[in-house]
């Protein structure tokens, strides 16, 4: 079977080298992760090794306060977090340097996870979120290695795709000593794919533990008077940054103190997005710019590097979360609305039904279907500055309700590695 998925794998990995190169996200430690170049860190033989697994900046984001609770609960192993994309390996080097190794994963042919587990010896796997690599999965198991997934969600097209190679996924799957979801519908939906049910478990969603309570930034850092009004666009996709900027032209004329601050999901778009705000006949700033000079006119800021943005949230009086309107399956609300920010989402956020379930209820949380709905919610909140204090509230306790997911995989983590 090994040959066989890394005949198919090698396939589809030389379709996708040309996307890899074109689109700027090759770079030198692929020939790491494919197993052609040694780690760049000793065989572990001093310590038992944990191996966290995070792919990408959200989900480091979740784990930051797993790792730190390992290393507290743990201190005779060693950590080592692994991720794919560059902004999740710069984000985890800066959040978690002092506390663990990271590395770039491997990606899953036989011979480059084989490498990898020989060279750091895990005793245990622990995966962020969903992912299923058949032989990273399958070599941990051989190597007796136990494996667990944190912080389980199945999306939508996450699911129609597993379901169509089922005979596969059936087989991984029950390589898994544990499954800590963040659902019963999680739950649920692993279970239909072959999890073993007696190892699966809704322990809630890591992320409502690692929502901040206060912004390290204020508004004169960012070039802004601290009169002024933000509103913020998060992790945007393309495609809403027109739709945000035409909301803007609009409401900036009703409420002068209002200025925008958009962070594309990908900071790599924001060059782009200068000059499509410039073409709209807005000067724009770069946060990478500041702290030189300050509105002097210039009332939309664009945040072009990545670990700022949840701070930013801090500083907002209304925030829109991306990938909502346009694309699908939206961004991580929760930050927001963890400073108690009256948050905008689009219709498209299958994957955070759960969240925006609990929190619409509250008010915090309101789905648009449009830039006109936009304009109009958006409006109704700076019209009447009066129920901001009731909308944080609502937003601050229902968060507060839900955490305690860290300290639940903890325990499990705990009693897998107790002798």
């Amino acid at each position: 079977m090994f040959i066989l998925y890394d005949i198919i794998f090698s396939v589809l990995a030389v379709m996708y080298l040309p996307y890899l190169v074109c689109s700027g996200k090759w770079h030198g430690e692929f020939w790491t992760r494919m197993g052609l170049r040694p780690l760049p860190v000793s065989p572990a033989q001093e310590k038992k090794i944990i191996w966290v697994h995070a792919v990408s900046v959200g989900e480091i984001l979740a784990v930051v306060p797993l790792v730190h609770g390992l290393r507290e609960r743990f201190p005779g192993h060693g950590l080592v977090v692994s991720t794919v994309t560059r902004t999740g390996y710069a984000l985890a080097r800066e959040k978690l340097q002092t506390t663990c190794t990271v590395i770039y994963a491997p990606v899953d042919f036989s011979w480059a996870v084989r490498r990898y587990i020989r060279t750091l010896k895990p005793v245990l796997y622990i995966s962020a979120e969903t992912e299923i690599w058949p032989n990273l999965y399958m070599f941990l198991h051989r190597n007796r290695v136990p494996i667990i997934q944190v912080n389980g969600r199945i999306s939508d097209r996450a699911f129609a795709g597993y379901r169509k190679v089922g005979f596969l996924t059936r087989r991984v799957l029950t390589c898994v000593s544990g499954f800590y979801m963040q659902t019963e519908e999680d739950a649920g939906r692993i279970v239909r794919l072959g999890a073993i049910p007696q190892r699966v478990h809704v322990i809630g969603n890591l992320k409502f533990d690692q929502a901040p309570r206060q912004a390290s930034l204020d508004k004169r850092q960012l070039g802004f008077d601290d009169a002024v009004q933000l509103l913020v666009a998060g992790s945007t996709y393309p495609g809403e940054e027109e739709i945000i900027l035409a909301a803007f032209k609009q409401l900036s004329g009703e409420f002068p103190a209002l200025r925008l601050i958009i962070a594309p999901r990908r900071a790599e778009r924001a060059e782009e997005i200068f000059r499509l705000v410039q073409t709209k006949g807005f000067q724009p700033r770069r946060f990478s710019s500041l702290p030189q000079g300050r509105e002097e006119g210039r009332n939309i800021l664009i945040v072009d590097r990545f670990g700022y943005l949840r701070d930013i949230y801090g500083l907002a009086d209304c925030v829109f979360v991306g990938k909502s309107l346009r694309g699908r399956g939206g961004q991580n609300m929760i930050e927001p609305l963890s400073f108690g920010k009256p948050t905008f989402v689009g219709p498209h956020t299958e994957n955070f039904r759960d969240v925006v379930r609990i929190f619409e209820k509250t008010g915090a949380l309101i789905r648009v279907e449009d830039g006109p709905g936009l304009i109009a919610q958006i409006r109704r909140v700076l019209a009447d500055p009066s129920r901001l204090p009731v909308i944080a509230a609502a937003a601050i306790e229902e968060i507060r309700r839900h955490q305690g997911a860290t300290r639940r995989t903890l325990e499990a983590i705990g009693d897998i590695l107790r002798p």
